[in-house]
């Protein structure tokens, strides 16, 4: 065998071995997303993170190999990241915890206006967001209303928030941890129980939870 067909075959070996501890590994997160999604509680939460992170169409695979709905994996890694940010972001002065709202939530019939700081609620009563924001800020928290990500980037780079609850669907979630996290800014993330781009719906009792520090 000459060398050429030494460093082929040591390739594919090599191939071979990554593959199946990807698959193994994959087995692994899969299975403590599972019992994580099931019980409530996190076991070896950063390493399951990066798990999921790394692997994730991996994991998915499995579980829709195993006809389990994937969108398990996604509501599994927003939890963690929560749970991870839960410590450092309830010990940051609640007057620099920012709550970020999506424009969706709002009545079709909403009056508020847009602003270069986003949409200002006057408490009109057409949707759940006036009582939301009387809530938060009779707590301390700033809060805002914005229609994207841009303006979310615009009042992080202007404020600098110390915490931040945004509010948002699972992909929209998942992109303002990791903007969060890059920021080193603690973030905690209220999954939309309807997406949509209008008259979406969000357990407000999740929302309370947080803002008032009830939750597990």
């Amino acid at each position: 065998m000459n060398y050429v067909d030494q460093v082929y075959l040591f390739v594919g070996k090599a191939v071979v071995l990554a593959v199946i501890i990807s698959f193994l590994l994959s087995l692994i997160i899969a299975l403590l997303v599972g019992i994580s999604f099931k019980t409530g509680r996190y076991f070896l939460a950063r390493p399951m993170l990066i798990g999921i992170s790394l692997l994730e169409s991996f994991v998915k695979a499995i579980f829709w190999l195993a006809r389990a709905d994937d969108k398990i994996v996604d509501d599994v890694g927003i939890s963690l990241m929560n749970y991870i940010n839960r410590g450092k972001f309830y010990a940051t002065p609640v007057e620099e915890r920012f709550v970020f709202m999506p424009q969706c939530l709002r009545s079709i019939d909403c009056p508020a206006k847009l602003t270069p700081e986003g949409i200002i609620c006057v408490g009109c009563g057409r949707c759940g967001i006036g009582e939301a924001k009387r809530l938060a800020e009779s707590r301390g928290y700033r809060f805002f209303v914005v229609p994207g990500s841009s303006f979310i980037k615009r009042i992080i780079q202007r404020y600098h928030p110390k915490g931040i609850v945004g509010v948002g669907c699972e992909m929209e979630i998942k992109e303002g941890l990791i903007l969060c996290h890059s920021h080193g800014i603690p973030a905690i993330g209220v999954s939309l129980t309807t997406a949509g781009c209008v008259a979406t719906t969000l357990n407000w009792e999740k929302l309370y939870d947080v803002l008032l520090q009830r939750s597990n």
